[in-house]
């Protein structure tokens, strides 16, 4: 038990903003590719095999799952979502 609470208390301090180091101007600045075309982050967001991470929720716990997809996975999911509730919306009951 104890060993679970010292090894709990490693990880929060490897996490604290303390604890990372800030990004540079010259790490985070973009440098335009020899075609003269500006990546831009709008641009990134565009990109279909972008991975993007995101913490969620998980039904009867405490602790969110860290869950990584690329755009495109979430942008077809999104389309899937949308069908299944039109699909469940448009049904019409054959009795009356």
């Amino acid at each position: 038990m104890i060993i679970v609470v010292l090894a709990a208390f490693a990880l929060m301090a490897e996490s604290t903003p303390a604890a990372q180091s800030a990004p540079t101007p010259a790490a985070t600045a973009v440098s335009a590719p020899a075609s003269g075309a500006a990546t831009t982050p709008a641009r990134a967001a565009d990109n279909p095999m972008a991975m993007v991470c995101k913490s969620e929720p998980v039904l009867g716990s405490r602790l969110p799952t860290k869950r990584c997809r690329t755009q495109g996975d979430i942008a077809q999911q999104r389309l899937d979502d949308r069908a299944a509730l039109e699909r469940a919306q448009i049904r019409i009951d054959p009795g009356h």
